[in-house]
């Protein structure tokens, strides 16, 4: 499987924009009522769209080859599902803690959670435990239908993805995804469109067509996407809502991102710092425990009172958040994620391994 630390890299940049912006609301709760950090920030709430279409890029990637494949479907699906619900769960029971020891603690804002949908990542029409897990919902589902397309030929995949997007458009452009059931709000909801965007650019990126391009165009459409489609999305502020404008035009301008890094990186015109890239490594741990210690460090400047005549402590607490959340980001990614996502490979490699050796005996 090629490793492209572009996208590593994006991620990285996805995951500090998610902090960044959750910060805004600690900042504002706890400062004593003077702000610091830009309302411009909110922009970027879009780190989760980023990561859909890099999530997309993605399973393509670790598809290839693996079509029409019963035992490679299992393996497929077993990755998936190792790589989310083990680092998940770890902070869904930390989470679950503090809500049983201080209930007002855990998305008091925000209305009861269900436990079990919580602990499953199924479809609510409740917040989860771990607010931002959320998007974790999506993923399972992405998965879940691309793991349906792969006992069919690999050559298939770009018109079944053409199909799945346009029933999304088509079902948008009539319809309020809001009216519905939670597993229907996550079936027909247009975020899939980022995912099928992502995948869709992946098979380009693949295809013969994408060697064609001249290095001017792709670094003309890296300036583009970056210099053009972000301020439009931040000028039309796509992201205040959840519709079928925001998808589209975030899904090209995010993908268009993707894939120009990605051919650049591949032709070794472009390589993300190293930095950008552990950041990128750690990211899934860092979005599952960054509200909690968000949370933290929030108490402890609630204990040394914010002064609304001074903005130094913003500075200092905001500096303290982001240096907590990426040292504890660090130390969860090291000691836990890492550890339990090489043993879950390990055994993926030695069990699917030897059930296709026993096959082809």
């Amino acid at each position: 499987m090629e490793r492209l630390f572009s996208l590593q890299g994006l991620r990285g940049v996805a995951v500090l924009g998610v902090v960044l912006f959750h910060m805004t609301s600690v900042e504002a709760k706890y400062s004593g009522g003077d702000r610091l950090l830009p309302q411009w920030l909110e922009f970027f709430q879009l780190g989760v769209d980023l990561f859909f279409v890099i999530s997309g890029f993605v399973m393509v990637i670790v598809s290839r080859g693996r079509f029409q494949d019963g035992r490679e479907a299992q393996r497929f699906l077993y990755n998936r599902v190792s790589r989310i619900y083990p680092t998940y769960w770890l902070y869904y029971f930390i989470t679950l803690a503090v809500y049983l020891v201080q209930p007002g603690m855990v998305n008091s804002g925000h209305g009861e959670s269900n436990l079990l949908a919580s602990f499953l990542l199924l479809p609510s029409d409740k917040v989860l435990l771990v607010m931002v897990a959320w998007s974790l919902v999506f993923e399972l589902w992405f998965y879940l239908v691309f793991s349906a397309l792969l006992p069919w030929q690999e050559r298939r995949l770009p018109m079944f993805l053409a199909l799945w997007a346009v029933v999304l458009v088509a079902f948008n452009a009539m319809q309020d995804w809001q009216d519905y059931s939670p597993v229907v709000q996550i079936i027909l909801h247009p975020y899939a469109l980022e995912f099928i965007a992502g995948a869709a650019l992946a098979l380009f990126f693949y295809s013969p067509a994408s060697a064609r391009l001249p290095d001017r165009l792709v670094w003309a459409l890296l300036g583009l996407a970056a210099l053009l489609g972000v301020p439009l999305i931040g000028y039309l502020q796509l992201f205040e809502g959840h519709g079928l404008a925001r998808m589209l035009v975030v899904g090209v301008v995010f993908g268009t991102l993707v894939l120009a890094t990605a051919l650049l990186e591949r032709r070794g015109l472009l390589s993300p710092t190293p930095a950008l890239v552990a950041v990128g490594d750690m990211s899934y741990t860092v979005y599952l425990s960054h509200l909690l210690v968000l949370g933290v460090i929030g108490r402890v400047w609630l204990w040394w009172g914010g002064s609304p005549l001074s903005l130094l402590d913003n500075f200092l607490f905001a500096l303290l958040m982001l240096a907590a959340v990426l040292c504890y980001g660090w130390v969860g990614y090291r000691c836990f994620e890492k550890p339990v996502l090489d043993r879950a490979n390990a055994f993926s490699k030695r069990y699917f391994g030897q059930r296709r050796a026993l096959a082809q005996s």
